[in-house]
């Protein structure tokens, strides 16, 4: 098993914990260049009432000492995390992860109507540094098909139970 593979069975052990805590069903790693787990996350939206603490968010907020100096007040650069995340990241969260100065994303599903990694990575910021910022990161989408649909069940079943039976999860595409 390869290490990207094994991360995200740990950001989907994180997804598992928000489903069971009634919340969307997306888990979060980040790693060090040395293979060492910085930090986990998982969404929280609904079972901390916050629309922003999504995975990825929660993930990179619990990174901070490795993000940020807050001696110098400055981004700690070169840090070369990988953020492993079960979704294909929002805006808000591709946002927050280029500036946290993270280098590499590598998610396990695509998210063709939220997901917007892709999006603004191919069709470039309207403010050019965020274009030097996304140049610098490297991203693996959706590498692994059994964990691409192990994540559109979740989430598939995860809606089906609040009542939307007729989501894009349901639907098979890559």
């Amino acid at each position: 098993m390869d290490k990207d593979y094994t991360y995200l069975l740990m950001a989907f052990e994180e997804a598992m914990k928000a489903r069971d805590e009634g919340t969307f069903p997306i888990g979060a790693v980040i790693v060090d260049a040395n293979g060492e787990v910085i930090s986990r996350g998982r969404n929280r939206v609904f079972s901390d009432s916050d629309s922003t603490a999504h995975a990825e968010v929660d993930a990179i907020r619990q990174a901070g000492q490795v993000i940020v100096n807050p001696a110098t007040r400055k981004f700690i650069p070169n840090n070369g995390l990988t953020l492993y995340t079960t979704c294909e990241p929002c805006p808000m969260c591709t946002g927050t992860i280029v500036l946290s100065l993270i280098r590499k994303v590598v998610w396990a599903a695509n998210d063709e109507e939220i997901g917007a990694f892709r999006r603004f990575k191919n069709a470039g910021s309207p403010l050019p540094v965020y274009d030097n910022l996304f140049n610098q990161i490297e991203f693996n989408a959706a590498p692994y098909p059994d964990l691409e649909e192990r994540q559109r069940a979740l989430l598939a079943e995860w809606n089906i139970h609040r009542g939307y039976t007729d989501t894009h999860w349901n639907k098979q595409y890559r």
